[in-house]
């Protein structure tokens, strides 16, 4: 999850009209509750509410939808770049060949007594993990490449996004970030000397095709760099995972008719899927057609993405309507997946969690709960996994003007179109009602899916768990919920393999760490991957979940979305002062080497 942009898309107008904050989860302004309000609620009592942190509005500029003309020449491109603005140029254009294998440093010193903390090839030692399974480590295109305007690439709305007032909190942006679109053979061999035996990653669609339309020229170069890197994982003994769209919208599509609020993208989407099919058939064997969508869905609704929506669209509608036409993209490029025989299988993204009344025995919070999941969850997995429509709930809320309905046909389609089913499994909370009533007035900031996530018991207000860097407000370390979250995804969208597509922590303050072993010793991440994957072991044996993989994120620290470089959830320490941006292990990088070399078949 990556501290990625996070967002509560379900909300009124007034709601998705705010920015929230990044990766896995909605970032969550803090409501303070007076006694009463929630019964047992100490008086100090703070809830974390679904509105989503504010940022300034102010400056952002973005021409008409439907205004730029389809001009598929170079200078039509670089008239899609003016849109942008000036990019920094990479410090380097080649890609360096690592000595392989990579040598490791020394396991870190045990930290903690032996009986405290048991070295990670201790935990459970008699257990294993499944033959096949993925030790998995995630990125991102936008995240991670760089380049960004390298070898012809057109310019995403990420690379737009990034530049406007207010929208990146420490000002930075991903012109070159890690510079993995040129450093990929190092990044591969680093994590396969881990031992590593998967990576999952997203291709940009903007980069194959810089103008994103069907019907505009391929970019050859960024195909066959694709390929390389593809075929670079193989020969290292990693196994690529392939994501293709993690959010970094192709901006000509917006910018000709507002991308994924408009049904034109399920056609151009389709199109780039099978380009993608074709060229990679054989070599790539799991894919996602889309990372997170509920996420996607609301970010495009929240500035400075929601000054560029088409006629008839608004920030009420533009969820919806981009969750209804993705969902048909994704079943229209399975359903070509699946003609052209593809040698694989393929699903997309959640992220989120059911989660758990916070007050036991009230009906209100269980109810607060079916929203969540169904907001949250189950407005793409219902569809896919089990019903073929939208929840029940939705269907009574919202009206068919801001919640279309499926056609037949489109459920018809929609239905099965996922072989497994994959969760961003970063953390699971309590969730309540609302202090007021919420559930019929449109008003009110919490409509339509009226729930409140908590990070603190209703008893004593003891947290949920361990709390990240402050960058990251939306997330916990709750490794004792994990199996039961595990289970509930399973008991209501039953599927026989399941993977922990991506999960992670922001080590506190790691930012503002000068020493260099103060910032490799990033003791709370590498807690946070030893409880998980202990538990992950547990849900396999004793639960008896089709768990078939797990994946970090993130591979190195990245550009988190809204959080800029600040928010580091890597494994590998980049420092983005060096003209080289070298990459160093952490200490949870090593403890994660050490506990799959011990449970790997």
């Amino acid at each position: 999850m990556n501290y990625r942009f996070h967002i509560a898309i379900f909300l009124s107008a007034p709601a998705t009209a705010l920015l929230a904050q990044p990766e896995s989860q909605p970032s969550r302004t803090q409501i303070a509750i007076a006694t009463g309000s929630i019964q047992d609620a100490p008086l100090t009592t703070t809830i974390h509410s679904a509105i989503p942190t504010v940022i300034p509005q102010t400056g952002a500029i973005f021409p008409p939808v439907g205004s730029i003309p389809h001009n598929f020449s170079p200078r039509g491109l670089q008239e899609l770049w003016n849109i942008v603005g000036s990019v920094e140029d990479p410090p380097f254009t080649t890609t360096p060949v690592p000595k392989t294998p990579v040598v490791l440093p020394s396991n870190p010193p045990a930290l903690y007594p032996e009986w405290f903390a048991p070295r990670p090839s201790k935990i459970f030692p008699d257990l294993k993990l499944p033959k096949g399974f993925k030790f998995g480590v995630a990125t991102a295109s936008y995240q991670v490449e760089g380049a960004a305007k390298s070898d012809g690439k057109g310019p995403s709305m990420w690379d737009w996004a990034s530049r406007q007032p207010g929208a990146v909190s420490d000002g930075s942006n991903a012109d070159v970030v890690d510079l993995h679109y040129f450093m990929y053979k190092e990044d591969v061999a680093r994590i396969a000397a881990l031992g590593v035996n998967a990576h999952s990653f997203s291709l940009s669609w903007a980069r194959i095709f810089p103008f994103g339309v069907a019907g505009s020229p391929l970019n050859e170069v960024a195909l066959k760099h694709y390929s390389d890197v593809i075929d670079y994982h193989l020969a290292s003994g990693v196994e690529p995972v392939v994501t293709l769209f993690h959010w970094d919208t192709p901006l000509a599509l917006v910018a000709y008719y507002g991308g994924f609020t408009s049904p034109k993208i399920v056609n151009d989407f389709v199109h780039y899927a099978t380009a993608v099919f074709r060229a990679f058939n054989g070599r790539v064997k799991t894919w996602y057609t889309f990372n997170e969508p509920n996420v996607y869905c609301g970010q495009i609704a929240s500035y400075p993405f929601d000054i560029a929506f088409s006629p008839g669209i608004n920030k009420t509608t533009a969820p919806y309507h981009c969750a209804y036409n993705l969902l048909k993209a994704h079943a229209a490029a399975v359903k070509v997946f699946r003609s052209m025989r593809i040698n694989g299988e393929i699903a997309f993204k959640n992220d989120n969690f059911v989660g758990m009344p916070w007050r036991a025995n009230s009906t209100a919070d269980k109810e607060a709960v079916e929203r969540h999941a169904a907001f949250g969850i189950g407005i793409f997995s219902d569809p896919v996994y089990t019903t073929g429509d939208w929840p029940e709930v939705l269907k009574e809320i919202l009206p068919p003007s801001i919640l279309p309905r499926f056609t037949k046909k489109e459920q018809e389609d929609i239905l099965g179109s996922a072989d497994f089913f994959a969760i961003d499994a970063y953390r699971t909370q309590w969730v309540s009602s609302p202090p007021e009533a919420c559930i019929n007035d449109v008003s009110h900031p919490l409509w339509p899916a009226c729930n409140q996530v908590v990070f603190f018991d209703s008893e004593a207000g003891w947290a949920a768990g361990p709390s990240p860097d402050p960058l990251s407000s939306w997330l916990q370390a709750t490794p004792n919920f994990l199996r039961d979250s595990l289970k509930e995804l399973q008991r209501r969208w039953p599927t026989k393999k399941m993977y922990i597509a991506e999960f992670g922590f922001v080590e506190p303050s790691e930012n503002e760490r000068q020493e260099l072993f103060q910032i490799t010793e990033d003791v709370a991440r590498t807690n946070y991957f030893m409880t998980y994957l202990g538990e992950v072991l547990l849900a396999i044996h004793e639960d008896k979940l089709p768990i078939a993989g797990t994946f970090a994120w993130a591979m190195l620290d990245n550009a988190e979305w809204n959080s800029g470089l600040s928010a580091r959830f890597g494994i590998q320490y980049v420092n983005y002062s060096s003209p080289i941006l070298e990459r160093v292990y952490k200490r949870s990088a090593m403890q994660m080497s050490e506990f799959f070399r011990a449970h790997l078949v």
